[in-house]
């Protein structure tokens, strides 16, 4: 049972590490994009780049939601810490483990959901890029997968070590 638990909080180590990895390189891909599309704007005639106008719709939701992985993992998503700490032992179990599974189910019924509306989306072309209009879609439904798996580990580890084990999200500490 160890090696599982092993294995549970090892996958969610790596989606914690890919998520930052995503949000460090669509940042400075959002970053440089826009920058450039300013300048371009003012230095050209023409009144920018066109790309520049699409390439930001497409990034900026993968930017998000790896985020909300995060946050997930760190239990700063949809916390209801007021309850928790009205309540100790088993009970305060009880409550972590029913917040989580309402999460992880509503989770992946948005994933089921948006995987259904990408793939009617992606029968739309973006005007410049031509890329499919389902991009934004399927980076929720995986998203959203991500985040149900790191809301599972996370509560199995609560469920193995204990509450004191539970990782709790502190603004000022946080880094990518």
């Amino acid at each position: 049972m160890s090696r599982i638990y092993s294995a549970v909080d090892a996958v969610a180590g790596a989606i914690v590490a890919f998520s930052r990895l995503v949000i460090i390189v669509s940042g400075i891909a959002l970053t440089v994009v826009t920058t450039a599309n300013v300048l371009f704007r003012y230095l050209s005639a023409s009144g920018g780049l066109s790309f520049a106008q699409e390439l930001p719709m497409l990034i900026f939701p993968w930017f998000i939601i790896a985020g909300i992985v995060i946050a997930a993992h760190a239990g700063g998503h949809m916390a209801v810490e007021w309850l928790y700490d009205k309540l100790d032992g088993k009970a305060r179990k009880a409550a972590l483990i029913l917040a989580n599974t309402i999460s992880v189910v509503a989770f992946l019924t948005l994933a089921y959901q948006a995987t259904v509306v990408a793939e009617i989306a992606g029968a739309e072309r973006s005007p410049v890029l031509q890329l499919p209009n389902s991009i934004g879609y399927y980076s929720l439904s995986i998203g959203a997968v991500l985040v149900s798996i790191v809301t599972i580990a996370a509560t199995t580890r609560v469920l193995r070590l204990g509450w004191d084990y539970r990782l709790q999200i502190k603004p000022e500490e946080i880094v990518l």
